[in-house]
């Protein structure tokens, strides 16, 4: 299966070219750079698939935390969802890595992991049926905000994610409120409606894919009571949810079974 040319003849796809793969997963996975459309924006993507791939597997798409160019998504990111089984893709978001546009944080670049999603539907490589989800930090925003319009997401996994900005912003240090005044525009006093679209904790009862959320309790960057707060509001709107709390772990999870519980949450909702 010749999957840079499948990748190529996508309409949304700009331009593709196979790329040098993490040591770790030499000779197990295949990894693919590419540029694709979302709206007037162009934004840079990433694929990767496990070698030797023969049939359709569900795809599992990644969203990356950080801003602009802090903390873009790493080729590991996705190499290990394709050597777990999954065909794995993920977006730099508008404004990074040579994107055009500009960075929102949780706003209209909420589309480019949408197109995304759309692009892995149309690939013959990719089962029919839906897509996984797995976002870390500000990426657990993304996914949330992205689970709560796209009913093609059929399980959501969340690391150390961003789910209520406005503790975010009233807790954390100048340099994190600057990032929010920057791309989101002010305060949470100044535009209350726009943190709270950002807060997947003002409206869990949107996320109706069931969703593991995976917090380490020594994390200072995302505070752990974000995630016992939206693990309190998912079950309470009646939705599926897992809180699994790491002992001591900070906002990497490094350290921690923190894959292994994404991949069996995967898993153990097939689709």
């Amino acid at each position: 299966m010749n999957i840079l040319s499948i990748l190529c003849a996508d309409p949304a796809v700009i331009r593709a070219a196979q790329a040098p793969v993490p040591e770790e997963y030499g000779g197990k996975v295949l990894l693919y750079t590419f540029r694709y459309r979302s709206a007037a924006e162009q934004i840079e993507g990433m694929l990767a698939v496990p070698a030797g791939l023969d049939s359709a597997l569900p795809a599992a798409v990644y969203c990356h935390g950080g801003n602009r160019d802090l903390s873009p998504m790493r080729p590991i990111s996705v190499c290990r969802l394709a050597a777990a089984g999954y065909i794995g893709i993920g977006s730099q978001y508008r404004g990074c890595c040579g994107g055009t546009g500009s960075d929102e944080f949780g706003g209209a670049d909420v589309l480019d992991v949408i197109r995304l999603i759309d692009l892995a539907g149309r690939l013959p490589f990719v089962r029919a049926g839906g897509v996984y989800m797995q976002g870390h930090s500000r990426g657990g925003m993304m996914a949330y905000l992205c689970a709560a319009c796209d009913a093609r997401i059929k399980a959501v996994a969340i690391g150390a994610g961003l789910a209520d900005c406005v503790m975010m912003y009233n807790l954390r240090e100048q340099s994190m409120k600057d990032v929010f005044h920057e791309l989101v525009g002010g305060s949470p006093d100044q535009l209350p409606e726009e943190f709270r679209r950002r807060s997947a904790v003002c409206w869990p009862e949107k996320i109706t894919a069931p969703v593991l959320i995976c917090q380490g309790t020594n994390d200072w960057r995302v505070d752990p009571q974000q995630s016992i707060k939206m693990a309190e509001a998912l079950r309470a709107a009646g939705r599926e949810v897992r809180l699994a709390l790491y002992d001591g772990a900070d906002h990497s999870l490094q350290g921690t079974p923190y894959m292994e519980d994404v991949l069996a949450w995967f898993a153990g909702h097939p689709f």
